[in-house]
């Protein structure tokens, strides 16, 4: 290059590549952005395999647009399980100036620590990431902070990706985190619930979340599937009809049939754990809640319930003791009288 030839536009940006003029010579830089992913769920499989998948942890991201600042979805964008127990979840956002938004997610979604999700875990660590920046929270289970951003308690400062010491901050952050799930893993009871993940059970996928349960059963596996709407009807009718009654499933929206997916859905409120008899006391318990005037509900109705059995009975914690045993699975048993 020469001085007639000289280029006199020195610096030009073309997405994340950058062109400088510098003396004789063009000096190309190529900027990759740093990836949560980079920074938190590579670290935590990494740890996982130095461990020799001792860890047991279970790792998933919502399908939804992190781009978006709307409250798209009931799930986090990032969830990290170890065995069933939710101990680690994110909200991100794509733009910096959304960092806000991100926090307030992080308390609108799964922000109670429910025993049948938590045991008796009084913690969830979480963090908010928006561009470059990302902070690091634990939430408080105290019911005097629900849905309040004071739940949020710092575990360190708003971090820039982009700077070199930040980053190492975050990827040791992580490793601690990782740290203590390996601490707490031996102590987490079995008969937990786990929070925002989708788990099949017989026909049926089943996601847990803070406030209802949502079951999804494709076209091919549900009852009656060459009537569907008629089908779809008769299962709206005959939730309907139970409204009300605690001893019966209880829904928070309609039966629906998802065209596009070919998937029934229904959201239920009523949440609990497989029903679990340990001696004769709870089965007596169960058959008397299960069983006192249920039968006679669905029956004016003329509803029926074939083959009541244990799989289909939930048990509620939160209930009272009277009605602590709930009938479930309408769609495989419920029938015309």
């Amino acid at each position: 290059m020469t001085v007639e030839n000289e280029i006199k536009i020195t610096t030009q940006k073309v997405g994340n590549t950058f062109y400088e003029v510098q003396d004789n010579n063009i000096r190309v830089v190529i900027r990759v952005p740093v990836t949560t992913d980079s920074m938190i769920k590579i670290p935590l499989e990494n740890f996982n395999k130095y461990l020799e998948g001792s860890l047991l942890i279970d790792i998933d991201r919502d399908k939804s647009d992190s781009s978006s600042t709307t409250k798209g979805t009931q799930r986090p964008d990032f969830l990290c399980w170890i065995k069933k127990l939710l101990i680690f979840k994110g909200e991100e956002k794509a733009n910096v100036s959304d960092f806000d938004i991100a926090r307030i997610e992080l308390v609108e979604k799964f922000n109670v620590l429910n025993s049948i999700f938590f045991g008796n875990v009084k913690f969830l660590i979480c963090y908010a990431a928006a561009g470059s920046n990302m902070q690091f929270y634990v939430i408080n289970s105290s019911k005097e902070t629900v849905k309040n951003l004071n739940q949020l308690m710092p575990l360190t400062s708003v971090l820039n990706s982009i700077n070199l010491v930040d980053r190492i901050t975050i990827l040791r952050t992580t490793v601690n985190i990782a740290r203590i799930m390996l601490t707490i893993s031996d102590n987490i009871p079995d008969v937990i619930i786990s929070l925002g993940k989708k788990q099949k059970l017989g026909h049926s996928y089943i996601t847990f979340f803070a406030n209802s349960v949502v079951k999804l059963i494709p076209e091919i596996d549900l009852p009656y599937a060459q009537n569907l709407q008629s089908h779809v009807r008769f299962l709206t009718l005959m939730y309907n009809h139970v409204k009300g009654h605690p001893r019966l499933v209880q829904i928070k929206e309609d039966p629906l049939f998802i065209k596009d997916e070919r998937m029934y859905k229904v959201k239920i409120a009523t949440r609990g754990i497989l029903c679990n008899l340990n001696n004769e006391n709870d089965v007596q318990k169960m058959t008397k809640c299960v069983l006192t005037r249920l039968l006679a509900r669905l029956h004016a109705g003329k509803f029926i319930y074939h083959d009541i059995q244990i799989l289909n009975i939930m048990f509620v914690p939160e209930y009272h003791d009277n009605f602590r045993y709930v009938l479930i699975d309408f769609e495989h048993r419920g029938m015309n009288k």
